[in-house]
């Protein structure tokens, strides 16, 4: 058995690096162990090439971005380095199909009706002291169905009629340690015209059907415009939008008083106390269409470096980048060594990556889908998820600064397939998009492991991000088992 180390091995350490790309290296061959030689004659020989090279790149501008999200941006920024962003949204609401309130609650029992918004604490770009106020509208008719993170809401509201509007800003400061310990979400209430609470009540009483099914409660609410309309620093995360219905209601207890009897015992008595209530009717939930609204004006900085051909990217929305993979250079390698039986063992791509210098304390995309371009389109359409053949993804490690894509063996085999029967390689099943994106997992326990599955992959909407990849020293790392047969 024979080991070949070409540019760096991974299993010794030892290796040296790649000076040029795709040139011939020199390479070591050490006798290892004769395991396995009973079974077939031949000499096996590792191969493993970690290669240097200079990615072909150039960052594309996106005008939108699919906007479909569980978590919604609101608020306004603006960053010399980044440009200026401008978040708002809208929403459908899913409604509770029966209301689980005690049958002596009437409608004189009915305080108010609620629009509560929930940041998670820390959930936010800029300054929590920044004040701000939102405006919210309620919906005229349904939103479409293709919503884009450029869509106009003009025409889809009143806009001289506010449903309701809040002052606020996200500092927990002032409710003391124990509030910033304890809370994990910074609430924004809002109070909805108690008509609307009324209407809602004798609805649920009358136990209407619009309450039974999403569709027929979109048809009688179709949603809300959320939008700041005051105030500039601070971009916040709004993870939930929820509807509460407060009333109030009766209490006797038995309580102690400050009187004595003959014995000295304290007295009791019946007290009626006034004590409030709420239950959640409504929300925004994953079944229910909802979009960011974002307007991104893109620094001259960020403009500069990309017409320089830099491998910039930013989020939410602006630059992706585009690449060609060197495929057809792996595939002659491969080709050019295999003499006998050959099995390819791994194949990973790492790219460095850093962020754009800037004093507001934004940081890189955390995920990066490798996606090819002529299937991106589809992949988000369709809510896929990375299938190791034609799109992967990356967490970005912070020990070594890049974004490392695991796992493309399959894609380099099925490319592989066509390369032996002759049939030409199409420059598209080279070209990918690096796009960022939120990615979310669910780990499956087994009796001896556990396996993570990736469940969503969605365009990064979270905060705003600036990533600089350093294309020209991206590295390849493909390993193969080559057995000589005698």
């Amino acid at each position: 058995m024979k080991f070949t180390s070409r540019a760096a091995s991974l299993l010794k350490g030892l290796g040296a690096l790649c000076l040029a790309a795709y040139l011939p290296l020199t390479s070591c061959k050490d006798d290892v162990s004769s395991i396995g030689g009973s079974l077939t004659s031949g000499e096996v020989t590792i191969v493993m090439d970690s290669i240097y090279t200079d990615i072909q790149a150039k960052p594309v501008l996106s005008e939108s971005i699919d906007g479909r999200s569980i978590t919604k941006l609101v608020g306004r920024i603006n960053v010399p380095e980044y440009g200026r962003l401008e978040c708002a949204f809208v929403t459908q609401m899913m409604s509770a199909t029966k209301m689980p309130v005690p049958d002596s609650i009437t409608e004189q029992h009915v305080d108010s009706m609620r629009l509560v918004f929930s940041v998670p604490r820390g959930s936010l770009t800029g300054d929590s002291l920044a004040p701000q106020q939102l405006s919210v509208y309620r919906l005229t008719k349904q939103l479409p169905s293709g919503i884009q993170s450029d869509f106009d809401p003009s025409g889809y509201y009143d806009s001289s009629s506010p449903w309701a509007k809040r002052s606020y800003t996200l500092s927990v400061i002032a409710r003391g340690d124990s509030a910033v310990q304890k809370q994990a979400y910074v609430k924004i209430p809002m109070m909805l015209p108690k008509d609307f609470a009324l209407d809602i009540f004798r609805k649920y009483r009358a136990e209407d059907k619009i309450f039974q099914w999403p569709s027929s409660f979109n048809n009688f609410f179709p949603g809300i415009y959320v939008e700041q309309n005051f105030g500039n620093g601070c971009v916040a995360n709004v993870s939930k939008a929820e509807i509460f219905l407060y009333w109030n209601r009766m209490v006797r207890s038995y309580e102690p008083t400050d009187e004595k009897d003959e014995e000295g015992n304290t007295k009791y008595e019946y007290v009626d106390r006034v004590k409030r209530d709420s239950i959640c009717l409504f929300a925004s939930q994953p079944e229910v269409l909802s979009s960011n609204i974002i307007r991104y004006e893109m620094a001259d900085r960020l403009r500069k470096m990309a017409e320089e051909g830099q491998a910039v990217i930013t989020t939410p929305g602006g630059y992706t980048v585009e690449m060609d993979f060197p495929a057809l250079e792996l595939l002659d390698k491969y080709a050019g060594d295999e003499g006998g039986m050959a099995v390819v063992s791994s194949l990973t791509f790492e790219i460095p990556a850093t962020q754009v210098k800037n004093d507001y304390g934004l940081t890189v995309a955390p995920y990066l889908l490798m996606v090819k371009s002529s299937e991106k389109e589809k992949f988000f359409d369709e809510n896929k998820v990375p299938d190791q053949i034609s799109s992967f993804y990356a967490a970005y490690n912070s020990e070594t600064g890049s974004y490392q894509f695991n796992s493309m063996r399959q894609y380099f085999l099925n490319l592989y397939a066509d390369y032996k029967s002759g049939k030409p390689i199409d420059p598209e099943e080279m070209r990918f998009e690096l796009v960022p994106v939120g990615i979310t997992t669910e780990v499956v326990e087994g009796y001896t492991n556990s396996t993570t599955y990736v469940t969503k992959c969605t365009p990064f909407v979270g905060r705003p991000t600036m990533t600089l990849l350093n294309t020209s020293k991206a590295l390849i790392c493909f390993t193969f088992s080559l057995q000589e047969i005698d």
